[in-house]
């Protein structure tokens, strides 16, 4: 397995509270992104030591596979009808989160 850390917007009420429960089931390596550029607080990234990134609902899928008690939920996303409607769903609470950060957290 490449060595990898997952950067999610610590600031952000919701993204926080939810990896704060993943942080407590993986042995995921988890990094605050809130002073980074708009493009890691725009989405969820995985970034890997090669360069690699996933983001999104790819990145999601990567946390559950290595989450304890989450791998069915992978599984369950990676269904095409049900990955590409995750895919539109989280492109617009993505957008909604991400605007509300930059004009509410000040």
């Amino acid at each position: 397995m490449k060595n990898s850390k997952v950067l999610f917007n610590e600031k952000c009420a919701i993204c926080n509270f939810e990896i704060k429960h993943y942080k407590k089931r993986s042995n995921l390596k988890f990094e605050d992104c809130s002073s980074m550029n708009d493009k890691y607080l725009k989405k969820l990234h995985v970034v890997f030591d090669d360069g690699k990134e996933l983001s999104g609902v790819d990145a999601f899928i990567y946390i559950w596979e290595r989450t304890n008690g989450y791998n069915w939920v992978a599984k369950l996303v990676r269904l095409p009808f049900i990955y590409h409607l995750s895919k539109i769903a989280y492109f617009f609470l993505a957008y909604i989160l991400f605007w509300r950060y930059k004009h509410f957290s000040k």
